[in-house]
């Protein structure tokens, strides 16, 4: 979603540079979507040129520690009690009958059986989950996945 915010951010940057000032001295040429297509360039200054190197630069950093495909989840349940299992078990049925089509996980690592939902690809989307989730389940937090 970010990706294509950003595309259509660039997109509409040029666009509306293109018709702004004429300036050619000012601007570079820069193929963006060279893949795509062979008719398509876009004209940016160098301040644009530069903000989006140093996006490129910060993402790719990103991927090589790891940190690209980092989500966050809703814990639900987190339980290691004699009942544990069945606890998550029912807690597991109980999210999908209020909130069917939420993704719902069930695991169980070191002695702990776990409930985690969703998938949100920010800590503030996954807040604004939790804030409908705390309704029924007010013991819930939010997890990196």
């Amino acid at each position: 979603m970010k990706r294509v915010l950003t595309a259509i951010l660039l997109l509409s940057a040029a666009f509306f540079r293109s018709y702004g000032q004429e300036t050619p001295d000012s601007t570079a040429v820069y193929d963006v979507f060279s893949k795509l297509s062979e008719n398509l360039s876009v004209e940016q200054s160098d301040t644009l040129r530069s903000a989006l190197s140093a996006h490129v630069g910060r993402n790719e950093r990103r991927s090589a520690e790891g940190l690209d495909e980092q989500t966050f989840r809703i814990r639900i349940y987190l339980d290691n009690g004699q009942k544990a299992r069945g606890g998550s078990e029912a807690a597991a049925a109980k999210f999908r009958r209020l909130y069917p089509g939420v993704p719902v996980s069930r695991t169980f690592s070191y002695a702990y059986y776990k409930v985690t939902v969703g998938n949100y690809s920010s800590r503030a989307e996954a807040a604004t989950a939790l804030k409908t989730i705390q309704k029924n389940f007010p013991s819930a937090f939010i997890v990196r996945n």
